[in-house]
């Protein structure tokens, strides 16, 4: 039987249109055999048999970016405070990371060749017959 498990079948064969699923079952249990041997002094007996961890948040604030739901103005509540400033301190502070994906240079860059890519497209046919290549003048 163990060589029934074992037997490998010709690339010729393998190649055959009615054996692509058993040709990518092969390369997908040869990947995970490699993967296996890679990582196998890294994930325990425990890990493996854990499956899936999925996590549930009862509150919808997390997943909206809301704020607390407990708020304190005018040192009623110090707690409350504390945890409110250093919330903000958080929230400035992911602010600054975040870059902006177009730099101010650039956009205007991009608006200024716009426009006249829009100028270009509303021209007359005559306009655009002016301007023809000019011979270069012989100035040696």
């Amino acid at each position: 039987m163990e060589q029934k498990k074992n037997a490998k079948l010709s690339r010729a064969v393998l190649d055959m249109k009615f054996m692509k699923r058993t040709k990518e079952r092969v390369e997908k249990e040869k990947d995970d055999a490699e993967g296996e041997a890679m990582y196998a002094n890294e994930i325990t007996q425990a890990m493996r048999k854990s499956g899936n961890i999925n996590l549930t948040e009862v509150s919808i604030a997390t997943c909206k970016d809301l704020i607390e739901g407990r708020l304190s103005f005018n040192g009623m509540n110090p707690d409350i405070e504390k945890l409110m400033t250093d919330y903000h301190q958080k929230f400035i502070k992911a602010e600054k990371t975040k870059e902006t994906e177009v730099s101010d240079v650039e956009m205007a860059k991009s608006y200024s060749s716009t426009i006249q890519t829009f100028g270009n497209k509303f021209e007359t046919k005559r306009n655009r017959n002016k301007n023809k290549f000019l011979k270069p003048s012989d100035d040696f």
